[in-house]
């Protein structure tokens, strides 16, 4: 498994050409959910992903909105599900808002059904469940110094 961080102007085109693919599989295909993908966030965001071989199968992006820092558009590839990766994904995302980010407060929009997911991370609810986009989610939050490692 290969792990790589890059800003946008990092990625090489097959990189983001991957990213976009595997997104919409996930987002789009999977779960059904329209909304405007790629987006300008992708500009200013840190893309952390992993590749085993030449396949692309675990993304993530970091970045600053409103005066908070976030993170979103987690996802593993559905063959790959059920075997840790993710908990490998969200430990990488962790040590980079625990690193860059040491004294920001992160918060987050997470669909509902991995609410307990983001918690085992240190994250906690912040609000009641709203629908965003087709979706149930709701608002988490913590203190980067606060993020664990699982």
């Amino acid at each position: 498994m290969k792990w790589v961080v890059k800003k946008f102007t990092g990625l090489t085109t097959t990189q983001l050409h991957d990213i976009y693919q595997l997104r919409a599989k996930t987002f789009i295909q999977e779960q059904a959910r329209s909304y405007q993908d790629p987006d300008d966030t992708d500009f200013e965001a840190r893309h952390i992903f992993a590749y085993d071989g030449h396949q692309l199968v675990a993304y993530a992006r970091i970045y600053e909105h409103a005066g908070l820092v976030t993170f979103g558009r987690i996802t593993t590839d559905s063959a790959y599900r059920g075997t840790g990766l993710g908990n490998q994904l969200m430990n990488h995302v962790m040590a980079i808002l625990k690193t860059h980010y040491a004294n920001a407060t992160i918060e987050i929009d997470a669909q509902t059904q991995v609410q307990h997911f983001y918690e085992k991370f240190g994250l906690t609810v912040a609000g009641d469940p709203f629908m965003d986009l087709g979706a149930q989610v709701i608002k988490m939050q913590a203190p980067a110094r606060a993020l664990v490692l699982v």
